[in-house]
């Protein structure tokens, strides 16, 4: 996920505060759900133990190699057929059930993020200056744990499920390499879901219909010419990044520049700006590219011109599809309960996520998986640096995607 530097860490937006409540009711769903929950709750020790193994050897993005080698080690034990190297160090595991039905997929990202904040729990990250704060091993670990759940109804399975496991979501190039060396493409999924840890009370799950991250647009602005060079590029830089209005306004108004370091180009004789721009909107992207225009046009640099390039959706916003998200939803409840399900249905403007390139493609849908823990002082906000998921989080997860899955092969 990636995120807004400044991001709050006492929650994603008001719909998504810390809700203590009642514990969730586990419903009995589809019949096969009851051979499910006794086989997880088997295999619980043994997943937790495979998160704190990967939460303790975190691998920044490009470098998930021993990730990956776990992953796939799991699926191969467990009779998936199992791709390795798609796109990176992607994993893709497929298991045919028994039974005729519909291909669907499930996507989880491996990769973790710098971090030089001291990782507050016990099996904390023995890679310096590398943690998951942003739950990929808590996604990773949902991943392996619906692989064990599908497994043991493998024969009455309708249809097929492909397991995507991505490496380099946290620099957005995961998906698109994973696309590219043909992760959709055989077998060709209908549909594909994912989760991503919030501060949201365990035992809980979100959902967002339509839009629910926004993308970002990239920023390139090329400063040239025989003035005083060095001193232009901070005015033009400062032009762009004034467009950036904050956290305390509507999500729908939430702008952000996110700038990098001016650089010279010497070979070229010229500064390089660059960066994301990130709205909640269409209509804030809009004010923002024209704010960002006119900031620039009032630079007074005598002898200095600029070039001004901006890609629109260079990453595309993370659309939920509609009728997808409210076809899933009984199937939640029956896992988490009524007062388990919390239907967002807001943008949040502070991060974006590379499982909307997967939507450009297929049907998708993100919910968020609540693994805050009140009672414990615990926040699951991601990139926050004291981040800490409860890892009741993963079993709730595999519970709820499998059913999820069911329903949807059921109904395909």
């Amino acid at each position: 996920m990636r995120v807004h530097p400044a991001a709050p860490t006492a929650g994603l937006l008001a719909a998504l505060v810390l809700t203590s409540g009642n514990s969730p009711a586990y419903g009995q769903g589809h019949e096969l759900m009851t051979r499910v929950d006794p086989h997880l709750e088997s295999y619980r020790e043994a997943l937790i133990e495979v998160r704190r193994d990967i939460h303790r050897h975190p691998e920044v993005s490009g470098a998930e190699e021993r990730t990956a080698a776990v992953v796939a080690g799991r699926l191969k034990a467990l009779g998936f057929e199992v791709r390795t190297g798609v796109g990176g160090h992607g994993v893709v595991g497929i298991i045919r059930g028994g039974q005729p039905g519909p291909v669907v997929a499930f996507r989880a990202d491996m990769d973790a993020v710098p971090s030089n904040a001291p990782d507050p729990v016990s099996f904390a990250s023995e890679t310096p200056g590398v943690r998951h704060i942003c739950g990929h091993d808590i996604h990773t670990t949902v991943g392996i744990a619906l692989a064990e759940a599908l497994t043991s109804i493998r024969d009455d399975l309708p249809g097929t499920v492909m397991l995507i496991f991505q490496p380099a979501e946290e620099n957005t190039q995961g998906a698109r390499a994973m696309i590219a060396g043909g992760v959709l493409e055989d077998p060709v999924p209908e549909a594909i879901f994912a989760f991503h840890t919030a501060p949201l009370e365990v035992g809980q799950i979100g959902s967002v219909e339509g839009l629910s991250l926004p993308g970002l647009d990239r920023v390139t602005i090329t400063v040239s010419g025989s003035g005083d060079l060095a001193s232009a590029v901070q005015s033009y830089r400062k032009a762009v990044t004034g467009v950036s209005t904050g956290q305390d306004v509507p999500p729908e108004d939430f702008v952000v520049a996110m700038i990098g370091r001016p650089r010279p180009r010497t070979d070229r004789g010229d500064w390089l700006i660059g960066g994301n721009i990130r709205a909640g909107s269409p209509e804030a992207r809009v004010r923002a590219r024209d704010q960002m225009e006119a900031g620039l046009a009032a630079v007074d640099a005598p002898g200095v011109s600029y070039d001004f390039s901006y890609e629109e959706q260079a990453l595309p916003d993370m659309v939920n599809d509609l009728e997808l998200v409210r076809s899933t939803l009984e199937a939640i409840r029956s896992v988490v309960g009524q007062e388990g399900l919390l239907e967002i249905n807001e943008v949040t403007p502070f991060f974006s996520e590379d499982f909307s390139l997967y939507q450009q493609h297929i049907p998708g849908a993100m919910y968020w998986l609540g693994a805050s823990n009140a009672e414990l002082g615990t926040v699951s906000m991601p990139h926050s640096p004291d981040f800490v998921a409860d890892e009741e989080a993963i079993l709730v997860g595999a519970k709820v995607m499998t059913a999820v899955l069911l329903d949807y092969m059921e109904k395909n």
